[in-house]
């Protein structure tokens, strides 16, 4: 009797964590950005969650999260950043949005546009996100939850690209190609913070 429960557990949870993997995650990310008199910081933290995602942590990444069902974008962002570094979002840079549209009772949706998306195409272990990245001016100083992440540092551009070309490996894999695009985009003067 007990076997057969036992059984019937495993398949459960080994169809759980299948099902769970066939479906994309949704996830909202935020370059945090602060202005000095003379430069622009970029925040990073180090991930920070053995239990969860042991193959991940240790690596320098930017805050994210889960979007919730029916979670405005925005507020996903503005939960996310409070929640995991305690930081207050001014000004968010590079984004677009359309008013909210209530076509038809009980339907409310908008359009928006974030500074770039991401997605990741395989994982060791990890999950399938596919995330939409926000450039945030942000006040305050970082307030870690340390269930997700721990040392907290603001890297300049240049500092960022030289972790970028001469150490890609301790980035946070789905963030690497986010961040790469970033550096650009300054260099470049395609994004003015």
């Amino acid at each position: 009797m007990y076997n057969k429960i036992a059984i019937n557990m495993v398949i459960f949870i080994k169809w759980t964590k299948t099902e769970k993997m066939n479906t994309a995650t949704l996830i909202v990310s935020a370059i945090l950005v602060k202005k000095t008199s003379n430069s622009c910081l970029i925040y990073t933290q180090t991930r920070w969650k053995p239990s969860v995602s042991p193959n991940y942590s240790g690596l320098i990444e930017i805050p994210a999260g889960v979007i919730n069902a029916y979670e405005n974008i925005y507020e996903a962002l503005g939960r996310e950043i409070k929640e995991e570094c305690g930081m207050e979002i001014v000004k968010i840079v590079g984004d677009w949005k359309s008013e909210i549209e209530m076509p038809r009772n009980q339907d409310k949706t908008f359009a928006f546009r974030p500074f770039i998306c991401q997605q990741a195409l395989q994982t060791n272990d990890g999950l399938p996100w596919i995330g939409f990245v926000f450039v945030c001016e942000v006040q305050g100083e970082p307030q870690l939850d340390p269930t997700e992440a721990k040392d907290p540092r603001w890297l300049s551009v240049t500092d960022l690209k030289e972790l970028i070309t001469v150490s890609p490996e301790k980035i946070f894999p789905v963030q690497l190609p986010v961040l790469k695009y970033f550096t650009e985009s300054i260099e470049n003067g395609q994004l003015k913070i």
